[in-house]
């Protein structure tokens, strides 16, 4: 995780202000491009890059801090558990950068290290959003 402040964040943000308040703070962002934000309440929310949604994870900054002890949690919330495969496949990225899927498994791409990319974080983010905000307004087939 990378505090939030370290990035122009009204340009990062962009890409996502059909899906998050502006009145939410944010305040890390993942090696994966994930956010992390402040609700007003108190309660803080996480972004998902990789599935577009914006969810609830913690009451408080106390429940979060616990939380995000805990391995299994990291993998759930923030799929932590693909930086190790990344970084021994010699992606790592800068803090302008970040982990991202060459192509996106929601539009088949595959969950495997040949999948992975370093892509530069401001390009990242906006893709992401728009793909996420395109999915969200498909038509559903049947």
């Amino acid at each position: 995780m990378i505090a939030a402040s370290g990035y122009d964040l009204r340009e990062l943000r962009a890409p996502w202000r059909w899906r998050v308040p502006d009145s939410h703070a944010p305040l890390f962002i993942s090696v994966f491009g994930d956010w992390v934000f402040g609700h007003p309440d108190g309660s803080i929310w996480v972004l998902s890059l990789l599935d577009g949604e914006y969810d609830l994870v913690a009451r408080d900054v106390a429940e979060y801090n616990i939380l995000n002890k805990s391995i299994e949690w990291l993998e759930q919330i923030f799929i932590a558990d693909w930086q190790p495969i990344a970084a021994a496949h010699g992606l790592i990225p800068t803090t302008d950068e970040c982990l991202g899927w060459k192509l996106h498994p929601f539009l088949g791409g595959r969950f495997e290290a040949a999948n992975l990319q370093v892509f530069n974080m401001r390009e990242y983010q906006s893709i992401m959003g728009r793909i996420h905000q395109q999915l969200q307004h498909r038509p559903i087939l049947n």
